[in-house]
């Protein structure tokens, strides 16, 4: 009778032994883990939902059912866009990386958003109108990505050009919207979208 309470006794400690092991083992692996950190900037390009409410969805959707394009103010804010495939590119450089600090992921190269209503515009072959609305005050007048440190340490910078992935972008949208009609469903632009009740260029 002793002998089995002594098993019992033996095998409950080896079990708590063994949760304790575990633990430790898996809080070792935790801290061996390696963390990579992206800061992802504005970024377009096909299978990007039509009325998501963001700047080029929105101009590109407008121009291809010739409503005007809606701009927030003078459009004199600026904005710089990255293609998908090249934040893709950067995603997989950082994980093969080993930098551990917060990397910027986005384009340099700024751009109105009027300008980005003409391109759109011309690109499509659209002759909607640019219509002005009201500015909302948090709307931010200046966003550009310093992406020195990802350049120095990953090797990596946006080699789509501008228009080349927006061509890409608008034929993706258009057969959406062919597909779409054919089935009796037609998506509408949404507002820009709308933070703390005010509207804002994304």
């Amino acid at each position: 009778m002793v002998s089995k309470a002594l098993l019992r006794l033996v095998s409950a400690v080896n079990r708590r032994r063994m949760k304790l092991l575990l633990g430790i083992a898996l809080l070792a692996y935790v801290a061996c883990v390696e963390v990579r950190v992206a800061r992802i900037f504005n970024t377009f390009g096909p299978r990007m939902h039509m009325n998501d409410g963001r700047v080029v969805s929105n101009f590109i959707l407008q121009a291809l059912q010739g409503e005007p394009l809606t701009v927030y103010g003078s459009g004199s804010q600026t904005r710089a866009f990255q293609y998908v495939s090249d934040l893709v590119n950067g995603l997989v450089a950082l994980m093969n990386s080993n930098v551990s600090s917060p990397v910027n992921l986005g384009n340099p190269e700024e751009h109105t958003i009027l300008e980005f209503a003409q391109l759109i515009k011309n690109l499509v072959g659209s002759g909607s109108e640019i219509q002005f609305l009201s500015e909302a005050q948090d709307d931010p007048q200046k966003r550009k990505p310093d992406i020195k440190k990802a350049k120095l340490m990953l090797g990596w910078e946006p080699v789509v050009p501008l228009e080349e992935g927006l061509n890409k972008a608008i034929h993706y949208f258009r057969k959406e919207l062919e597909y779409q009609a054919n089935n009796q469903y037609i998506p509408k632009p949404k507002p820009a979208r709308i933070k703390k009740g005010r509207t804002r260029h994304s």
